[in-house]
């Protein structure tokens, strides 16, 4: 196991380092930012739950981001987070880096609904094969993919 876990930290096999896919079973591109990528997540569970990935480099962890990465970082986060919150009008985004399962420093933008399933916790349970997946029509994903850059446009 820790032979396994040390070779995904390094990078190897990294599913999220760049370049990546515009289009995938997982995610739909949106826009580039000053240091990472924003995508519209595949499962819209939470309409318009967007992951925001570090582009210059495989980084598992902040500590290994210069002050000026980590600057750019937190602002793409801060830019990302606003446009969810113009693009699906959400009660509240959670921010989450957790890094465990694929150790490539990236944020799960997630909008939050008063009344969704998991409001007050989070939406991770114990097993992901546990979690809802919901897939919406192909329209309508490309439809928050332009709501969400335009979002971006208004807010730079």
């Amino acid at each position: 196991m820790r032979a396994e876990w040390d070779a995904k930290v390094r990078g190897e096999s990294c599913p999220l380092c760049a370049p990546r896919a515009e289009s995938s079973s997982e995610w739909d591109f949106v826009a580039k930012l000053s240091i990472a990528s924003l995508y519209l997540a595949k499962n819209q569970t939470y309409t318009g739950q967007c992951i925001l990935i570090f582009d210059p480099r495989h980084a598992a962890r902040p500590d290994e981001l210069s002050r000026e990465e980590w600057a750019r970082f937190a602002e793409d986060s801060r830019r990302a987070s606003n446009a969810v919150m113009r693009a699906a009008r959400p009660d509240h985004v959670n921010l989450a880096s957790l890094g465990n399962v694929v150790p490539h420093l990236h944020w799960h933008v997630i909008p939050r609904y008063l009344g969704d399933a998991r409001w007050g916790a989070p939406i991770w349970t114990n097993d992901l094969a546990e979690m809802k997946n919901v897939r919406i029509e192909p329209d309508a994903q490309a439809a928050l993919v332009a709501r969400l850059r335009a979002a971006l446009e208004e807010g730079a």
